[in-house]
């Protein structure tokens, strides 16, 4: 029977992250397509796969074959544990318009007419022109991303990004349409838009503020401010995300990384060394780096621990999409070769991976702890990796006057509120449930993004590196915690950082034992 249905796996083995099991000649990675040893070889000719990529001889294998090969694959090693490639995805709070095709897409092509008719000229489709511009001198503002909603619950409506002249057309809109919900994504420098039930022509002219990464005001500031400006030092937390750019002013702590992308570093070692932001949406590693100690203690932004050393693991690919098990596992790997503390990993929304959390229990038994973003599904459970018990799971809270009354984070304010700090709040897209552990500064955090510039975001993937920077902050703090070693050393890390927390008063499943603070 013909190969069918080719797919990629993740061969491990029952024993552990590392095995002599899998030292096996045919487990070696080749170019060459290679047979599985089968049960059914002597019936029929054994299927094949082909290996793409292994961490360590003795290590997890990526490999490429048909779903008969890996049933093949699975009766003659019984030995070996064979898992499917997954992804996991940022969790940052983005909105975009879902992508419909036209009634004429979804129609199949009519047969040609008899009689040749003169086709009537299409209705010009209805737009409404949204101009955006500097709230402290009017100038116009290039780059906005305007996302209008008529259905929130949906995600329908119109989008567009302004030009030079800080213009965007929004197609699909007349001036009177009601809009639920309407976000403004800021370039860097600017605070982002939110409004909601109003009509088009309301939005027609959007004032942005711009960002002081100085201000006191900033929940960052008011929660770590007081923060030596060496906190952190002598500690290295290891960043795997869309990449990190070491050339940000306010980063000059990134002391190097691997681009941990299989597809990309395959048949191009050089491209190993491309640990920087990714081509599409990189911008989200350099925003979470710069939360976990950002050094622009003078002048610059000032993240939680200025002192530590960071490192960039990319496991999100330029071409944009998830981020493989198998390059988060190489990632997690590299970084306890590199003798990370601290693991950062502001991503989630996969499922339950046997590869992921071997890496991690590897990474714990190391001595470095893994502090992973909760996931920002609305209120939903919380999602893996961040549901692994070995993890430190991180919800978000916001504090209203954190931000502008007209940014997007006044869309986050839920319930539950805390107590007796009724400001603070658990964000309405953090996910919950018993596997929290703490939470963290999550709504409107300002940050470094790739060149020279700051923005603002929201999600469980800034609470993460707010979380992951205090940690750095306790470590460097206690000279008998950085003697520890291995187990002990990851467990008494994770002890310390409970210990620090402050219970915000939201309940157990939405912040575990609080926020930690000095």
């Amino acid at each position: 029977m013909p190969a069918k249905d080719t797919r990629r796996y993740i061969i491990m083995s029952n024993e552990g992250f590392l095995s002599d099991s899998l030292r096996a000649n045919e487990l070696a990675p080749s170019a060459n397509t290679i047979n599985v040893m089968a049960r059914a070889a002597a019936v029929a000719p054994a299927p094949k796969m082909q290996v793409l990529d292994s961490l360590h001889e003795n290590g997890p294998k990526l490999v490429e074959m048909s779903t008969e090969a890996e049933l093949s694959l699975r009766l003659s090693k019984p030995g070996l544990k064979i898992v499917p490639e997954v992804f996991y995805h940022r969790q940052w709070e983005r909105f975009k318009i879902h992508e419909r095709p036209t009634t004429a897409a979804r129609r199949a092509v009519p047969k040609p007419a008899r009689k040749m008719k003169v086709a009537k000229a299409a209705a010009a489709p209805s737009s409404v022109t949204v101009t955006v511009t500097d709230a402290s001198g009017g100038a116009p503002i290039k780059g906005a991303q305007i996302v209008a909603f008529t259905d929130f619950a949906a995600r329908q409506g119109a989008s567009g990004t302004t030009d030079a002249n800080g213009r965007a057309t929004l197609l699909g809109l007349s001036s009177n349409r009601k809009l639920e919900r309407v976000y403004v994504y800021a370039p860097a420098g600017f605070w982002g838009f939110y409004s909601e039930n109003i009509t088009a022509s309301n939005v027609s002219q959007i004032k942005l503020t711009k960002i002081d990464v100085r201000a006191a005001s900033l929940l960052l500031n008011q929660l770590y401010g007081s923060l030596p400006e060496n906190a952190g030092a002598g500690v290295t937390v290891g960043v795997i995300d869309s990449g990190v750019d070491g050339k940000h002013p306010d980063l000059t702590n990134v002391s190097g990384g691997l681009n941990c992308v299989s597809d990309e570093v395959r048949g191009n070692p050089a491209a190993a060394q491309n640990w920087g932001p990714a081509k599409k949406e990189g911008e989200h590693g350099t925003h979470v780096a710069g939360i976990v100690g950002g050094r622009g203690t003078a002048n610059g932004f000032r993240g939680v621990a200025p002192g530590v050393t960071l490192r960039s693991y990319r496991v999100f690919p330029d071409r944009g999409g998830g981020a493989s098990n198998f390059d988060i596992a190489k990632a997690i790997d590299t970084a306890i070769a590199d003798k990370c503390d601290i693991i950062n990993m502001s991503l989630g929304g996969g499922p339950k991976d046997d590869l992921t959390r071997a890496a991690i229990i590897r990474a714990l038994n190391s001595g470095t702890i893994v502090v992973v973003a909760a996931g920002n599904d609305d209120r939903h459970p919380v999602s893996f990796p961040a549901a692994f018990t070995e993890c430190t799971a991180v919800s978000a809270m916001g504090r209203v006057g954190s931000f502008p009354k007209t940014a997007i984070g006044t869309s986050s304010v839920a319930t539950p509120k805390g107590s007796p700090l009724t400001k603070d709040f658990v964000a309405d897209f953090s996910n919950f449930g018993p596997e929290i552990d703490v939470t963290g500064a999550g709504v409107e955090i300002v940050s470094t993004l790739p060149g020279t510039g700051h923005g603002s975001m929201s999600g469980t993937s800034m609470a993460c590196p707010a979380v992951a920077g205090f940690a750095a902050f306790l470590l460097a703090a206690d000279p008998a915690l950085k003697q520890k070693v291995g187990a002990d050393r990851s467990r008494a890390l994770k002890d310390a950082l409970y210990a620090s927390c402050k219970p915000e008063g939201f309940g157990r499943d939405f912040e575990g034992f609080g926020l930690p603070l000095p």
